[in-house]
């Protein structure tokens, strides 16, 4: 015989002796008929969660908590607590989760998306490779780079996925190409936690731009990864718990929401109510996430309101508090829960223009800049001044471009990026800069994004009035600079009139 290690020495109760239990502990239980039909469909220790807020609370001088932080109650339970009343609570909840499931899935699809079409931008395989993702630890004397713990212990669970995957596109892909997934077929595979936690292994700057496409911000602008991050766990547990049939309905999550650093000193933010501590660890913490994580993407969507509209409908029928679910005072005044309120589009418009084209931050742009030309005079024997002269060159190259409108720039939380192909050999090529001076000057004072939109619209559509390629096919500005001399740009561009496609 097994000797199990547990004190738990409770007696097992019959359907019969659970309802003459709950009777005699103030509960109305209804007919015997019903309340067999009810223990026998949910069970007793599921319903538990559901009766609890309905017991009475232990008299004074007794404290409120326990010493483990919960709510010291009796088993008995309060005046004109009714088990019907507890089976309509268990139903709401039960159709609660399948609504929280459908936003939580529409989401994790896009996110599915965003995070296998950047790093696949970086390498077919980057998840594969830790040296890609940064996940090395630092070389050892006479030892080579491995890859962290972390990294070694997101890959076995993420092979465990993949190996388990039987879905056609994966056959397809194992019978055609080999047993290994690029990484925007290997999303599709992952599990929510799985892919969530890929999200931290990214590089920091992939991390950055994901969270600002969200517009989740720190105090500074960039996007704020840290609180990306947290809000993916966050609706990583939700996800779990509405899987696995839990309760939803009067919870305290176990992921406290983190506040973005750009939300915690401005009491307007429409995020400003998840540093409250009723709501940070409840559903109305987790709606308001959602709430805004799904406008970033799609900013008509509904979808959450109509499931704050259920509960809100659903609380008045059946009478339970929103406060029970974190809701706090005077919510519905928020900015965040008006149905016409939009977030500004112009975030995710700039993301999506730093995955169509390779871009570096202005920090890397200034180190790139080899070619700015320092004053004679400002140059000495002394090397650390003439390094500082060549900073500055570079610092002051840059803004001329800038002033004069020779770059394209695109603007994400507060951090800018500059397309790649515009530099070449320490300098700006000077006929990327004229064109695009061209342009801007045609734009005439258009929106930063949508003149950045179409400037990269301009340079990456294929012209076929423009020489071919090798192969026959037409090219755009962008592929025939990379091909031939600047000389030889120019005279294609200007022999077909190709800035005349130029459209705003």
């Amino acid at each position: 015989m097994q000797n199990l290690d547990s004190s738990y020495a409770k007696p097992f109760l019959s359907i019969p002796a659970q309802i003459r239990r709950l009777r005699t502990r103030g509960m109305d239980c209804g007919s015997d008929e019903f309340a067999t039909a009810v223990l026998e469909r949910y069970g007793y220790y599921r319903l538990s969660g559901y009766w609890h807020p309905y017991r009475q609370f232990q008299p004074a001088p007794a404290p409120a908590l326990n010493d483990e932080g919960r709510e010291n109650r009796l088993d008995t339970f309060r005046p004109g607590a009714k088990l019907a009343q507890v089976v309509s609570i268990y139903d709401f909840d039960q159709q609660l989760r399948t609504r929280l499931s459908a936003l939580l899935s529409q989401l994790e699809i896009s996110l599915r998306f965003f995070i296998g079409h950047r790093l696949g931008a970086i390498d077919l395989f980057a998840h594969r490779k830790p040296e890609v993702l940064g996940a090395l630890r630092p070389a050892e004397a006479d030892k080579a780079p491995e890859p962290t713990t972390t990294y070694t212990d997101w890959l076995d669970e993420y092979e465990r996925h993949e190996s388990r995957a039987r879905d056609e596109f994966v056959l397809h892909f194992r019978g055609k190409y080999g047993p290994h997934l690029p990484i925007w077929v290997a999303t599709e595979v992952m599990s929510f936690g799985v892919l969530s936690n890929l999200y931290t292994l990214m590089p920091q700057l992939d991390q950055e731009i994901l969270a600002a496409r969200f517009q989740v911000n720190t105090a500074d602008g960039k996007g704020d990864r840290g609180a990306f991050s947290n809000w993916l766990n966050a609706l990583r547990v939700v996800r779990n718990i509405c899987a696995h049939y839990g309760r939803v309905w009067n919870r305290v999550f176990d992921v406290i929401i983190d506040t973005p650093g750009d939300t915690r000193n401005d009491d307007q933010h429409l995020l400003h109510q998840l540093g409250t501590s009723t709501v940070s660890n409840r559903l109305y913490g987790v709606l308001s996430i959602l709430r805004y994580l799904i406008l970033s993407i799609a900013p008509d969507d509904r979808s959450v309101l109509d499931v704050v509209e259920f509960i809100t409908s659903q609380a008045q029928q059946i009478g339970f508090r929103l406060h029970q679910l974190g809701f706090p005072e005077r919510w519905e005044n928020e900015k965040l829960w008006d149905p016409s309120f939009r977030l500004d589009s112009r975030p995710m418009k700039a993301a999506s223009l730093l995955d169509q084209a390779k871009s570096l931050t202005t920090a890397q742009v200034r180190a790139s800049l080899t070619g700015a030309e320092v004053l004679p005079e400002k140059l000495s024997n002394d090397e650390r001044k003439n390094e500082l002269a060549h900073k500055a060159a570079r610092y002051q190259l840059l803004r001329t471009y800038l002033r004069y409108g020779c770059l394209i720039e695109i603007d994400l939380g507060k951090t800018k990026h500059y397309p790649q192909f515009q530099f070449r050999d320490g300098k700006m090529i000077d006929a990327v800069g004229d064109t695009n001076q061209q342009l801007t000057r045609r734009a005439n004072g258009a929106e930063k994004t949508a003149l950045a939109q179409a400037l990269i619209t301009w340079w990456q559509t294929p012209n076929p009035d423009l020489p071919v390629s090798s192969n026959g096919q037409a090219t755009s500005p962008e592929q025939l600079l990379e091909r031939v001399a600047e000389g030889k740009f120019r005279e294609a561009v200007d022999r077909v009139n190709a800035t005349d496609t130029f459209i705003l």
